[in-house]
């Protein structure tokens, strides 16, 4: 291969890097905006589906189930049902075999897992 065409090939691979780059970038910003905006539809109610609305709000637990739903990536209702703790035995299987299902009791493990190591107490 001639260096002209190392040259040519090693442009296109930095100039794909970059693309990809960008482009996980931006994803991850729409997501973020995604799950912001689906907290607040939650946190003003939806008389459709029953979820609280702005007289009651949603409890700290459902903010705390909210919060940690965002991370995995499910659906944000602040009910920690099947899919929440599905994806939950995924991404921390070893944690969810000791801890076991998000409740009101351990939810405050999952947060300090998810928050990082420094917030760890047990």
């Amino acid at each position: 291969m001639k260096k002209n065409e190392k040259n040519i090939l090693t442009g296109v691979a930095v100039a794909a890097a970059g693309f990809l780059a960008y482009t996980l970038y931006k994803r991850k910003k729409q997501q973020a905006q995604t799950d912001k905006d689906k907290i607040i539809r939650i946190e003003q109610g939806n008389t459709t589906t029953g979820y609280p609305g702005p007289t009651t709000g949603p409890t700290e637990y459902q903010k705390k189930v909210m919060e940690i739903q965002s991370w995995l990536g499910v659906a944000v209702d602040g009910i920690p049902g099947p899919q929440t703790n599905g994806a939950l035995s995924k991404k921390l299987s070893i944690t969810y075999s000791l801890v076991g299902p998000i409740t009101e009791k351990n939810i405050d493990q999952y947060l300090a897992l998810k928050r990082g190591p420094a917030n760890l107490w047990f």
